[in-house]
């Protein structure tokens, strides 16, 4: 069975981005792009993967979700950055990419789709052994008997039958997107239910932490009371900081949580299918280009003075490459014998 390392490409390339502020080669600022490359040689070589796939968020990524809730991620684009800090990102994904390509890690990015639900689309197409690299929890509801998911924030691998966090609290990966309907997503600007936190849930449904429920499991424990709080009435009435909506806003929520093939175009569906089938074609491909382009980023100045430790770098890229350049020939001997 494959090994197969799902990475959320931007969420990788900001943690370095913004973690490693004074790495520069000359005036240009490398911190996201060398963590990038030795975070994913890490995971490849710790978890002996054989096939390698970052996803990376297309133009106008959130248009699908916003059709639905014109107030999805509008947090983020009032964001402060200037004109300089997002260059210097967009320069060093480019420049991630171009790794990539010579390195034989398979790569995706569609306009208009989002990395979550691609990576969402690709565990529901193959039956590899997947494992999820990514800051973002809500990818924690994808796992599964053949998916694990690596939060980075807290360096640590989830996988069937672990608790995963939400808020300091901790419940099944089954219950991720109810409880986050409910008690809503800052990051993703997503309203919850007023005063309705993780917690709290859990006071009025425990189970929520060990066994599989829905919103109806939530309702009917609520109305089984003989007096029912302020936050339970909140539940039943759908009662957000924007006001009154009624049940149909918690309903909205666990649509736009939901990740996969309902937000995601045809090519991209197309294009995420063909990432888990295709063979790479060599042609043009070598490390020995990868080697050039760090020893132009000033990748080569930054690792450890020995003369080996480039070799270190780059081996778990070169197994990679191994690995892919023999399913290439079986590929195209089957189909020369066809």
């Amino acid at each position: 069975m494959k090994r197969t390392l799902l990475v959320d490409g931007n969420s990788l390339l900001k943690t370095g981005f913004h973690g490693i502020k004074n790495m520069y080669n000359g005036e240009t600022h490398i911190g996201g792009l060398f963590h990038f490359l030795k975070t994913l040689a890490f995971h490849i070589e710790s978890n002996l993967i054989t096939k390698t796939v970052v996803f990376w968020d297309g133009e106008n990524n959130a248009s699908f979700r916003r059709k639905i809730y014109p107030d999805y991620k509008e947090n983020r684009r009032n964001s402060n950055k200037s004109q300089e800090e997002l260059d210097s990102f967009y320069g060093q994904k480019l420049r991630v990419q171009e790794y990539l390509e010579e390195l034989y890690v398979r790569q995706g990015e569609f306009i208009g789709c989002e990395a979550d639900d691609m990576i969402a689309e690709y565990c529901n197409l193959t039956n590899e052994k997947i494992i999820i690299l990514t800051l973002d929890r809500d990818l924690l509801q994808l796992i599964s008997e053949n998916v694990s998911v690596h939060i980075m924030s807290i360096n640590k691998l989830f996988k069937k039958g672990d608790l995963v966090p939400l808020n300091g609290c901790f419940i099944i990966p089954e219950n991720v997107r109810l409880v986050k309907a409910l008690c809503g997503d800052s990051s993703d600007n997503i309203h919850g239910i007023s005063l309705v936190g993780v917690k709290s849930l859990l006071k009025i449904a425990p189970d929520i932490k060990n066994k599989k429920v829905d919103l109806d499991y939530i309702l009917e424990n609520i109305n089984k009371k003989d007096k029912i709080n302020k936050r339970e009435s909140n539940i039943i009435n759908g009662v957000t900081k924007k006001g009154t909506l009624g049940l149909p806003v918690i309903e909205k929520n666990l649509k736009i949580i939901k990740m996969g093939g309902e937000f995601l175009t045809d090519k991209a569906k197309e294009g995420v299918l063909g990432l888990s089938k295709e063979s790479l074609d060599p042609e043009g491909r070598d490390w020995k280009n990868a080697l050039n382009l760090m020893m132009s980023d000033g990748i080569l100045n930054i690792l450890p003075k020995e003369s080996d430790s480039w070799v270190d770098f780059i081996k778990p890229f070169l197994r990679l490459s191994r690995i892919e350049k023999d399913f290439y020939k079986k590929n195209k001997t089957k189909n020369n014998e066809i």
